[in-house]
């Protein structure tokens, strides 16, 4: 990325992104969500991710692929599983509806599963094993259309944020993630017959509790982090930096991305 790209504050972009999505027709809360989070996306220097993916989303509103005031709906097929379906809305609401139904399931079942169908492209994955992680679950992500296809997170000791690996897997690990995410999903894969080019995705949530003390987990898994301390590649350190460098200095987008999204603003704000 050009050192010369303009840089905007988390708040500007949001506004920005929030924006566009309600000049769109998405409804104000909705709005927030998905804006929130393809600006976590920016901030963590996930950028492949962030706002820009809005020129992406909106011509697929104009053409009816997204429909923008749908909401998700959960159906429970057994204990502990649960099929979302997004019913044509922004991925973002689906993933987060998804969390929202496992944090009850796995606690209730000791763990649980939910694949995404009908949706839409979900962003990062690592939000949602996050967002998981934070309620003291452990949590994995599989997608057949992920830019980053497999992620895992768990819980540190309180008042730590959770580890989270959401990265370039192994080969192997890819062709797992795609097969759990595409074929539970119902979507299928890539290239294949079946397959209805929509992302498939399942997240999975086990409750620590079930199988031990939590405190206990947190307390072991705080010590084997600071173990770690240093050591090149430890999940979630990267983000970090750049989460940090970019909350003070701004979120750097290429200009011609920012005129595409000025752009959408001005012509959805003009109908």
């Amino acid at each position: 990325m050009d050192n010369s790209d303009p840089l905007l504050s988390a708040a500007l972009l949001h506004s920005l992104a929030d924006g566009i999505l309600q000049a769109a027709g998405t409804p104000s809360a909705q709005a927030a969500v998905v804006a929130g989070s393809l600006v976590r996306s920016n901030l963590l220097g996930h950028d492949e991710l962030g706002v820009r993916r809005l020129l992406t989303y909106i011509p697929q509103v104009r053409s009816g692929e997204i429909d923008p005031r749908a909401r998700p709906k959960a159906e429970a097929i057994r204990p502990g599983a649960v099929i979302v379906h997004g019913q044509r809305a922004f991925g973002q609401l689906c993933a987060v509806h998804a969390v929202r139904e496992l944090s009850v399931l796995a606690v209730e079942h000791g763990s649980g599963v939910a694949a995404i169908r009908d949706g839409n492209d979900v962003g990062r994955l690592g939000e949602y094993v996050g967002a998981l992680a934070d309620t003291g679950l452990v949590a994995l992500a599989f997608g057949n259309a992920a830019t980053t296809p497999v992620a895992w997170a768990l819980p540190r000791a309180t008042g730590s944020p959770p580890l989270i690996f959401d990265g370039l897997a192994s080969p192997g690990a890819e062709i797992f993630a795609a097969l759990v995410g595409g074929l539970l999903s119902g979507h299928g894969l890539p290239g294949m017959p079946g397959y209805d080019s929509d992302a498939g995705t399942v997240l999975v949530a086990v409750d620590i509790a079930a199988f031990l003390n939590p405190a206990v987990f947190r307390e072991q898994a705080e010590t084997f982090c600071e173990s770690l301390s240093g050591v090149p590649g430890v999940p979630g350190e990267p983000e970090e930096l750049v989460r940090r460098r970019r909350a003070a200095d701004g979120v750097p987008i290429p200009a011609r991305d920012l005129a595409g999204l000025r752009a959408l603003l001005s012509d959805g704000t003009d109908r």
